[in-house]
């Protein structure tokens, strides 16, 4: 078959538009240029993500799970991180949060997490009583509602506590990444406190309480 030059621009046309649109619809990729490392006032570096609508589980947020590759994260030993200084859950303030705790990057392995069958489910805890990690509770005093917050934990907090390897030599604290967000405290569902949290629920047994 043969078209004229005319029919030939408009089918070029047709289908210029057709991937344009396919395009739009595809999940956005976030550039490593506008992942923006923030401090918190012990030098805890986070970035936060908006939770996108629709997603379920840490893994689709921002996007999808390869959104997580090592590459999107910029090297925090090469920016300036802002400080934070908005405080969203003050001392006493009463909140839930869903958490995963990993080693070896934000898509590593899984040390601790909330949304497993038999985890415990979220924690609640008060900001300030002692009861969780100092890391997460310092972590969750800027947290604001509907964003997924991802930190890198230094060693020295032990966050991945009691997951670590014993045998054939006990393994040494490393550094962990937190993912962790704010859950509506009349959300229903699992959900537990730690050890000296409130009596009146199930106790959970994780790496992100207190010691």
């Amino acid at each position: 078959f043969f078209f004229s030059c005319d029919t030939m621009l408009v089918l070029l046309t047709r289908r210029l538009a057709t991937i344009a649109f396919a395009t739009r619809l595809l999940p956005t990729q976030p550039s490593i240029a506008s992942v923006s490392y923030v401090s918190t006032s012990s030098g805890l570096l986070y970035f936060d993500s908006a939770i996108v609508f629709g997603a379920t589980g840490f893994d689709d947020q921002p996007c999808r799970g390869d959104c997580l590759e090592r590459a999107w994260a910029l090297n925090p030993e090469l920016v300036s991180p802002a400080s934070s200084t908005a405080v969203s859950n003050p001392v006493g303030t009463q909140v839930q949060i869903e958490y995963r705790v990993r080693r070896r990057y934000f898509n590593g392995e899984i040390a601790a997490l909330s949304d497993g069958i038999g985890n415990g489910g979220a924690i609640l805890f008060t900001v300030g009583d002692g009861t969780t990690n100092a890391a997460v509770d310092e972590l969750v005093r800027t947290l604001p509602p509907n964003v997924v917050r991802r930190a890198i934990v230094p060693a020295t907090f032990d966050l991945d506590r009691g997951t670590r390897a014993e045998y054939p030599r006990p393994e040494p604290a490393g550094t962990t990444y937190l993912e962790m967000t704010l859950r509506k405290l009349s959300a229903t569902g699992p959900m537990g406190v730690c050890p000296g949290g409130d009596e009146r629920y199930n106790k959970v047994v994780s790496s992100v309480c207190g010691s």
